[in-house]
């Protein structure tokens, strides 16, 4: 197998480097709902049963972002 960045290998770094973001990018997001659930709640006048708008994109966007980094990484360790 020839050494150096091919560009296979180009691709595969960069998917993974993206996916990485868009994972780190989610865990963000999930830590600032995190903080607006249990260290600074809104007052509510009455309960409202909450919803969090920006939960199931966060959660999606760890997951995906995990699984496609993840796979990349297997391909680039196999390239190895």
């Amino acid at each position: 197998m020839p050494e150096g960045l091919t560009a296979w290998r180009a691709y595969l770094y960069a998917v993974s480097f993206i996916a990485l973001i868009v994972a780190i990018l989610g865990a963000v997001d999930l830590i600032a709902v995190a903080i607006e659930v249990f260290v600074y709640p809104p007052p509510r006048p009455y309960p409202v049963p909450p919803y969090y708008s920006g939960l199931p994109g966060s959660v999606a966007q760890v997951v995906v972002g995990l699984v496609v980094w993840g796979y990349h990484w297997m391909l680039l360790k196999k390239e190895h």
